[in-house]
């Protein structure tokens, strides 16, 4: 029997029964429910044994019952609904009896013998919707002006009119000139070509030569440029300034970067509100919104990127994006546009997807939209009558064709082996042999190497970053194959050869996150990873450091530590304790200080002690300023054993954590399963310190 709160016995303590027994609660521990960690129900459950304390389960509140609003207009409601109801089935049977109105039967085949071919895509003005609802596309053929469904609603001559769908997502309030927050003529121009040298040479979402001369002249009279180029314009101011460096944007700007862009991304939201983004059918305003979700991962959490992420979906399905442009016989310039924009949204899905550890959209696995064409923008025109030339070699595309590519490489494997969640699952599943895993990566290695690496000029920075992010790409895929994880619940030992492909591969994607953050040429195409931390590499490294002989090979391992997450653990220590870093900053110290008392037995010069390590240090119980100065030398001047090494771990009351929440980093093994549960709670309470920037 439950334990209840009177009672205060754990489950199956005191009068239980065998049949109670074999049922297990439909709900977490007392424990497991307060800490916000997964329970797996059993008597006592995994967590409270490993803790050693008592495990009580009490049955959650019933849930309230909804109040029932009277309202006085509550029956008048009612009766309306009826009466509507009954006037549209009177229609419906009316209709159902008239010669020229296909029937339902008709209607369903025709459906199923068009396939993917179904539907009708109705343009206006360069805005488009795409119908394929059953009873849409037949309706549509008997309006006088099909092109009407198009409008939206803002264009009704009511400026304030139903603002409720826009407003659930950006900020209230009433429509109104957006002048003032734009920037002078100057500072646009200057953030104008920051987009070009920095941000759009990685997306390509837009055809720079056609959108250049709309902001010149917008320019220019402020006023009078459109709602859609606005929402376009803010975007860009946005997603520039995340391109920059802060001391960078202030000296060419005059203020702050974060004063800017709380001051820009209000801008954004007013404009998005302006154009009525929930309703709109205009590409611009959805390129705007991708731009847009592309700047706020530095300041937004996974799950509201990802959300957002699913809106864009919604308004490119409304345009007809899923569908390639060929078959409704838009202009080569149109559908060329049109593929690289979807692909990029699959991209943005796929990735703050993967953040919240969801599935991407399924909406994505029926879209027969073609891959974007091998082309420069100078291919491009939009009075273009010709199909746009392939070209063959390295174009501007190169960096988002071969992302595309891999995407496409995971999707196509994940269908050959089963209907996983993730397009990432088959790597991971302990069900598909290593061997075959390693096939795969072997085939993409092949592919992307044949089709695009063998043309890239390291001299070129573009290129440069297209072959660290796909070489990158490469070893996480193996480094996801042959996981420890997939271990964790089997007594498999796994051998030293294995061992050896894990810690590779763990180095190189190290290495490559280093050459990206450190490699001058490049430093322009920074922002768009440092969202990237390789969680996963960083752990296993530190942990599998203490079994590797080479002191040349621990002390790069040291110097990466200190160039790629020095500046972003001390970032991510301000705003939170987070458990996930709490957890890494202990495994640092204990890993610090295993190598400096291998160093000292050894008699071996000790790498300098990095500054996230320093920091570390500094946290420790009975560290002292000389020891820490000394800490980069050579480490028998410590004057110390072994024995008489500092503490070896941070205060938990230091770090913000419960000892229980790292109670696991004690064994000699890395449990995969707390290491998860760290993860998981990391990316929900995931916050920059720009999160508490004021939106208005």
């Amino acid at each position: 029997m439950v334990g209840t709160e009177g009672s205060q016995h754990p489950v199956g303590k005191q009068g239980q029964t065998s049949q109670d027994t074999a049922q297990a609660p439909s709900f977490s521990c007392v424990v497991c429910h307060k800490r916000k960690v997964k329970c797996n129900r059993k008597d006592p459950c995994s967590n409270c044994e490993k803790a050693g304390i008592e495990c009580i389960y009490r049955p959650p509140p019933p849930p309230r019952r909804r109040k029932r609003v009277h309202s006085s207009n509550g029956d008048a409601l009612e009766t309306q609904g009826k009466s509507r109801r009954q006037e549209n089935g009177a229609l419906l049977q009316l209709n159902s009896h008239h010669k020229d109105f296909p029937s339902l039967s008709r209607i369903q085949s025709e459906q199923e013998g068009k396939g993917m071919g179904s539907g009708r895509m109705i343009m206006k003005d360069g805005n488009s919707v795409f119908i394929d609802n059953t009873l849409w596309t037949t309706v549509s053929h008997e309006l006088t002006n099909a092109a009407d469904v198009i409008n939206d609603a803002s264009d009704d001559g009511d400026e304030n009119a139903s603002e409720d769908e826009t407003t659930m997502l950006l900020t209230p309030g009433i429509k109104e000139s957006l002048s003032k927050l734009h920037p002078n003529p100057l500072h646009i121009f200057k953030l104008w070509q920051t987009f070009l040298e920095n941000v759009n040479p990685l997306i390509k979402l837009l055809h720079t030569p056609t959108v250049q001369p709309q902001i010149l002249e917008a320019m220019s009279d402020l006023p009078k440029a459109s709602k859609e180029l606005e929402t376009l314009m803010f975007s860009i101011y946005c997603i520039s300034l995340v391109s920059l460096q802060p001391g960078d944007v202030e000296k060419s700007f005059g203020e702050s970067k974060k004063k800017l862009l709380a001051r820009y991304r209000r801008g954004a939201q007013m404009a998005f509100k302006n154009a009525s983004l929930l309703r709109t059918s205009s590409i611009m305003v959805l390129q705007a919104l991708m731009l847009y979700l592309l700047s706020m991962r530095g300041f937004s959490d996974p799950h509201s990127i990802w959300t957002l992420s699913g809106v864009a979906l919604r308004i490119s399905q409304r345009i007809g994006l899923h569908r390639d442009g060929s078959a409704f016989g838009l202009t080569a310039f149109e559908t060329e546009m049109r593929r690289r924009i979807w692909f990029q949204l699959v991209l943005i899905d796929a990735t703050s997807a993967q953040f919240c550890g969801v599935a991407p959209s399924p909406s994505i696995a029926t879209a027969d939209t073609q891959p974007p064409t091998n082309a420069n923008d100078s291919d491009l025109d939009p009075r273009m009558t010709e199909p746009v030339p392939e070209r063959s070699g390295a174009t501007e595309m190169i960096f988002c064709l071969t992302r595309s590519e891999f995407g496409n490489w995971l999707r196509r494997w994940g269908k050959k082996y089963g209907n996983f969640d993730s397009p990432w699952a088959f790597l991971s599943s302990s069900s598909i042999s290593l061997q075959e895993k390693d096939e795969a990566i072997d085939e993409f290695e092949s592919l992307v190497e044949g089709k695009f690496l063998r043309f890239c000029d390291s001299s070129i920075p573009l290129h440069l970053t297209t072959t660290a992010m796909a070489r990158s790409a490469i070893h996480y895929a193996r480094l996801t194959a042959h996981h420890p994880r997939q271990y964790r619940d089997s007594n498999i030992h796994i051998s030293q050869p294995e061992k050896d492909i894990i810690y590779e591969n763990c180095l190189k994607m190290a290495e490559y996150a280093q050459f990206a953050q450190t490699n001058p040429s490049i430093q322009k195409f920074v922002w768009h990873m440092v969202n990237h931390m390789p969680w996963d590499a960083m752990i296993l490294m530190l942990s599998e450091m203490r079994n590797r002989s080479d002191p040349e090979e621990k002390s790069k391992v040291w110097q990466i530590i200190g160039d790629i997450y020095s500046r972003y653990l001390r970032q991510m220590t301000r705003t939170a304790h987070v458990p996930l870093l709490n957890a890494l900053q202990n495994l640092i110290v204990k890993a610090w200080w295993t190598y400096i008392e291998e160093c000292n037995n050894y008699n071996r010069v000790a790498t300098p002690c990095p500054e996230i390590v320093s920091s570390l240090l500094e946290k420790a119980s009975d560290y002292t300023e000389m020891q820490m100065r000394d800490g980069g030398s050579r480490t028998a001047e410590l004057g110390t054993s072994s024995q008489e090494l500092p503490s070896q771990s941070i205060p938990s009351e230091d770090l913000g954590a419960s000892s229980e929440e790292l109670d696991f980093l004690l064994t000699g093994s890395l449990d995969w399963n707390e290491w998860d549960k760290l993860m998981n709670q990391f990316q929900e309470s995931l916050m920059d310190d720009i999160a508490a920037m004021p939106s208005s």
